[in-house]
């Protein structure tokens, strides 16, 4: 102890209420199956979604983007990894560049 004699010791921090919770491991086919489901389900919206609304390409191209993002996100709680989503974010957009070419003249 460094501290000259009669120095009161330092105030000791809080304590730490953080809880880091333990991911756990996710299968590959359980990762398919999250992209899967996303992909199919914003192909089956989109055609509905991009013709009954007034939302241009880009607002419409956001909504499919948040719809599979919601997907996936559900798929990484309920298996409790947020990496889940890590490899979506390649997939994403070359379905998202699909889309777009197929809605142009």
């Amino acid at each position: 102890d460094f501290r000259a004699p009669g120095c009161p010791s330092p105030p000791r921090p809080p304590p730490c209420h953080y809880h880091r919770m333990a991911s756990t491991i996710v299968s590959a086919t359980t990762c398919r199956a999250a992209y899967a489901v996303a992909l199919i389900s914003i192909t089956a919206v989109a055609p509905t979604l991009a013709s009954a609304t007034s939302l241009g390409p880009l607002s419409t191209g956001l909504a499919l983007d948040a719809i599979a993002t919601a997907i996936v996100y559900a798929f990484s709680v309920a298996s409790n990894n947020s990496s889940v989503y890590d490899p979506f974010w390649c997939i994403l957009p070359l379905w998202l560049r699909f889309f777009f070419k197929s809605l142009a003249p």
